[in-house]
């Protein structure tokens, strides 16, 4: 896992991206900080602090669209804020998380969690890296990751697509696995790290949704 620090230093540089690049105003910064202070707030528990993110967010109705990032990003740093042994996902604490949060977060946790990992073990990122020796889709026992994946798996050209193509993609994938409406920035996301792309080409073509998870989980890779 990351470091204390360093974590709080990637999840802050993702957050501020997220709200940043999915909407504009004189709140943004505001809203940034107020986020921020809940999700690293070190001495409030897990549940507590999703709770106080829960009711933020119903105070702030323009955001409810970053909802489930915003849980990933709380889920990522208390993961990564303190070493937890194996035997911890077994306790009583996790079980009671577990069982209050099913409806919260994406599928964008495994990307997150992966790119933690990948920096600590200093494995290059690739998307293929990702689906095969992280989500493992190729083993019996893996195959919901493979179902929630497969879009990304059969299509094995996806990285040379244009935005248009991706798109088109996106139709194929099915709702049920949660993965539809990340499919674009994740694509795009593993096009710019492995250098297919530029940043640049594709930003003014993206929905304000689009932009804000895609570069939410650039500043997470790069800080």
């Amino acid at each position: 896992m990351l470091t204390s620090n360093s974590s709080q230093l990637a999840v802050a540089a993702s957050l501020q991206s997220l709200i940043k690049n999915y909407t504009s105003g004189a709140n943004v910064a505001g809203a940034a900080e107020e986020i921020t202070a809940i999700i690293q707030n070190e001495q409030a528990s897990f549940l507590d602090r999703n709770s106080e993110l829960t009711e933020w967010l119903e105070k702030n109705e323009s955001y409810s669209e970053l909802a489930d990032m915003l849980f990933d990003l709380l889920m990522v740093q208390f993961l990564s804020a303190e070493l937890h042994s194996e035997d911890y996902f077994d306790s009583p604490e996790w079980n009671d998380i577990e069982n209050k949060t099913l409806d919260f977060g994406s599928e964008m946790l495994n990307l997150y969690l992966y790119l933690s990992e990948a920096r600590e073990t200093e494995v290059e990122i690739t998307l293929e890296d990702f689906l095969n020796e992280f989500l493992l889709v190729g083993e019996d026992e893996f195959q919901d990751e493979y179902r929630i994946y497969e879009s990304l798996i059969v299509n094995e050209e996806i990285l040379d697509a244009d935005l248009t193509e991706v798109r088109e993609a996106k139709k194929t994938v099915k709702p049920e696995t949660g993965l539809q409406e990340y499919f674009v920035s994740l694509v795009l996301f593993f096009q710019l790290v492995e250098g297919a792309i530029d940043l640049a080409d594709v930003q003014k073509d993206l929905t304000p949704f689009e932009s804000a998870i895609l570069n939410a989980l650039l500043a997470f890779q790069e800080n």
